[in-house]
């Protein structure tokens, strides 16, 4: 029996700590993508969240703040969404990427 594809996928195939940080490294579809979150450094109790794709030889990144984790994230997929493919950055499936961080309790 023939298992069939249900459609893209992103799964964490690493998580560790960084620091003040943790890191997920991502598998999603064709793109390896790594996401890290940290408080902030400034006293408000925000949070950066920042994403790299790995396998790009341009190595696009970006770095958004939020007032929670899970919104600090959602600002990165909007601003990865926003190049639309240029510069290197890779179509993303940020709503996957959110339910697989969301799974393990990252945002």
């Amino acid at each position: 029996m023939v298992k069939e594809k249900s459609g893209p996928s992103v799964r964490i195939t690493t998580q560790f700590r960084s620091g003040r940080s943790m890191v997920y490294d991502l598998s999603c579809e064709d793109t390896r993508l790594t996401v890290e979150i940290a408080p902030s450094d400034d006293p408000t109790g925000t949070f950066t969240a920042a994403a790299h794709a790995r396998q790009s030889p341009e190595l696009p990144s970006i770095a958004e703040p939020g007032p929670t984790r899970g919104e600090a994230l959602q600002a990165v997929g909007r601003a990865w969404v926003a190049k639309d493919g240029a510069f290197g950055f890779p179509r993303v499936d940020w709503d996957l990427v959110g339910q697989a961080l969301h799974a393990v309790r990252a945002i």
